[in-house]
């Protein structure tokens, strides 16, 4: 799951971007998608909660999917227990949350981008699409690395909304949820010890590597 959150993040931010950079409402467009980043992650965990609340179809739905899937004449539907689509929902919650670290950063970068190789480019016929892949990306690569670095360490530490929202049942595990209940829920804490290591292992070529680029970038 957190593979798949980390690469969903990093594109819906940067099509986000891509999409609003060059708007007069930039800023505006900007702002709604990092209001999320407010909340923190047990907080968004909550609102989403309420997102996919489910009522037998004989009560009113408080949940506002199965209220809209109601008002179509569809059955509700229990969201966050039904595997594997309640990962796909998890994932929503998570890419809504930090899509905006994304954006933020890649809009800058995409800014920085001149004007007159996108000019030339368009003058050459090129379509957005292929300005997108063969100029944009390229040019903003080293910002776009941050990124894609910062989302894969943040997966690995994700905790807070599977906690919140389904207290990791229903095969919504991770490995930081699985280390908490290891050693604080049933007193088994060498095996939360050996997840801690575990996830220390995950982590650090990531680390190493960002570094790594750092250095090259001073």
């Amino acid at each position: 799951m957190g593979g798949a959150r980390a690469a969903d993040g990093d594109r819906v931010g940067l099509l986000y971007a891509a999409a609003v950079v060059r708007s007069r409402l930039r800023t505006l467009a900007l702002f709604l998608v990092l209001m999320p980043m407010a909340l923190s992650f047990v907080g968004a965990g909550v609102v989403w909660k309420f997102v996919y609340a489910y009522r037998p179809a004989a009560v009113g739905q408080i949940g506002l999917l199965n209220q809209l899937v109601v008002a179509f004449g569809g059955a509700p539907r229990q969201w966050l227990v039904d595997s594997p689509w309640n990962v796909l929902f998890l994932i929503v919650a998570m890419v809504w949350t930090q899509a905006g670290f994304a954006a933020v950063l890649l809009a800058g970068a995409i800014r920085a981008v001149p004007d007159e190789l996108t000019e030339a480019a368009r003058l050459d016929g090129a379509s957005p699409r292929q300005i997108l892949r063969r100029i944009t990306l390229p040019s903003i690569r080293p910002t776009l690395l941050v990124v894609v670095l910062a989302q894969a360490i943040g997966t690995f530490k994700a905790f807070d909304i599977v906690k919140t929202m389904t207290g990791g049942q229903f095969d919504t595990g991770v490995i930081a949820h699985e280390m908490y209940g290891q050693a604080f829920r049933y007193g088994e804490t060498g095996r939360g010890a050996a997840l801690a290591v575990l996830l220390f292992v995950l982590v650090t070529p990531f680390v190493a590597h960002q570094i790594r680029a750092r250095r090259r970038t001073g």
